[in-house]
């Protein structure tokens, strides 16, 4: 895969371009890195506001069915329950 190179036998301009490259690459993969943690923590900061929405909305409609459970009942109060 990744060929050794002996540094000492290349040109000065081939070495410089050489040490740039690995700057570049080692630069890249720090980044990229950092952008893949951020994403990670992003991703999980959508995923606790999804559940905290989902949440209230389920309580919200609990709450309206038992409401109307409640009004239910006091308006037909002689019908038996099964």
């Amino acid at each position: 895969m990744h060929r050794r190179v002996d540094v000492s036998r290349l040109s000065p301009l081939k070495r410089g371009y050489l040490i740039g490259y690995r700057r570049a690459i080692h630069k890249a993969r720090t980044e990229l890195r950092n952008m893949a943690a951020h994403f990670d923590a992003e991703l999980a900061a959508l995923q606790h506001d999804y559940h905290e929405i989902a949440l209230d909305l389920h309580r919200d409609r609990y709450d309206r069915a038992v409401d109307a459970a409640i009004e239910q009942r006091a308006m037909d109060a002689d019908i038996t329950l099964h």
